[in-house]
């Protein structure tokens, strides 16, 4: 299980939008359907549960589950590649030149970023792929 620590910019339901400083964990990660930069900064905002109760303005702590962050890598970064490798084999055998090997590869490419999206639609909304608020820090003028 891997954490982060943010601050909540925005409630809307049971989730949160938590600004977060972009870490080195995240140079490795592509889960583009729950995390998006800011400005090109070292800032970046993740919808998460908000299991933890808190409200606009709480620095929090995120939980985000190991087996889940391999699961999306290994879905935003192989599919593509294993798709791109099957097109162009397909294609020279199909086609039988390279140029059918290029064109097809590249088509096979773009329908793996469609199976992406598909898979992000249908694991955006589903807990176990989902960072959660886990923890609340107490404010200054709360500590007693």
């Amino acid at each position: 299980m891997s954490t982060e620590q943010g601050t909540i910019t925005k409630i809307d339901g049971n989730t949160a939008s938590v600004l977060i400083r972009r870490s080195s964990m995240c140079e490795t990660c592509k889960s583009s359907g729950v995390c998006h930069s800011l400005s090109g900064d070292q800032n970046m905002e993740a919808e998460a549960f908000n299991t933890a109760g808190g409200q606009v303005g709480d620095r929090v702590v995120l939980k985000i589950p190991s087996k889940s962050l391999l699961k999306i890598s290994f879905v935003f970064y192989m599919i593509p590649v294993i798709f791109l490798i099957a097109g162009v084999i397909l294609g020279i055998k199909a086609g039988g030149s390279e140029l059918y090997g290029l064109l097809s590869g590249v088509l096979a490419c773009a329908v793996s970023y469609l199976v992406i999206k598909v898979f992000a639609g249908r694991v955006k909304d589903k807990k176990d792929y989902m960072p959660e608020v886990i923890r609340v820090f107490p404010t200054p003028g709360e500590i007693s």
